[in-house]
């Protein structure tokens, strides 16, 4: 893959690889100038910009027809646009393709329905009914739910999430985690961590965006 393959608006997540424990930060493509560097959106962590220098070393990553890629680059220049805070960097290697990816994970409370299924019937049983719940948080690669009952490492769930009034996005994931909730700490007793199993592109990019959208509002309120 090419890096003409990128995407005015495309979503990516950056990694200060020059910092032992950088947070996973969401980002956004936005152009290319013409001695072959590029903008990306200053990104944001906490509802503040984050603070990145220049000559900072960054790993940027990001998804593009559910295969995963990244590539490391450098911090050339810091400016702003149109109210939108900007970082000039330049690819210091090509565009790999990765196996696994981990990404920016945002706390938020989102409502969704979800049902353990038969991975062999998948999303074709509705036998079962669904169980309405909440998100702890939520990223391009899965979500944690607050649950009721106790599920199985390794059970397949089919999951109805709703992003905002107007749009449901309605994907299969694997239980890859269940932890006990604090005693007294509300009603739910366990947080399961959901993989994304079967999920179309156009579905991720819906999280995605809706993520870097409401770390947009967070920092227009300070």
């Amino acid at each position: 893959m090419g890096f003409e393959q990128l995407k005015l608006g495309m979503k990516v997540e950056i990694v200060l690889s020059d910092e032992e424990e950088s947070p996973k930060l969401v980002s956004q493509f936005e152009g290319t100038c013409s001695d072959g560097t590029y903008y990306v959106s200053a990104p944001i962590y906490g509802g503040k910009i984050y603070p990145i220098s220049v000559g900072n070393i960054l790993d940027v990553y990001f998804v593009e027809k559910e295969n995963f890629y990244k590539f490391k680059a450098k911090v050339l220049d810091r400016s702003r646009k149109s109210a939108i805070s900007l970082l000039k960097i330049k690819a210091l290697d090509e565009i790999k393709k990765i196996q696994r990816r981990e990404f920016f994970r945002f706390e938020c409370m989102i409502s969704v329905n979800y049902r353990v299924v038969d991975s062999k019937k998948a999303v074709q049983d509705k036998d079962r009914s669904f169980k309405n719940t909440i998100t702890k948080d939520l990223s391009g690669g899965g979500l944690c739910i607050k649950i009721e009952e106790k599920l199985n490492v390794g059970d397949i769930i089919e999951c109805e999430l709703f992003l905002n009034d107007s749009y449901k996005v309605v994907f299969l994931g694997k239980i890859v985690r269940i932890t006990e909730c604090e005693a007294g700490k509300g009603k739910y007793k366990y947080e399961a961590g959901v993989l994304f199993q079967k999920i179309d592109d156009k579905s991720r990019e819906k999280i995605i965006s809706y993520i870097f959208q409401e770390q947009r509002k967070l920092i227009k309120k300070i």
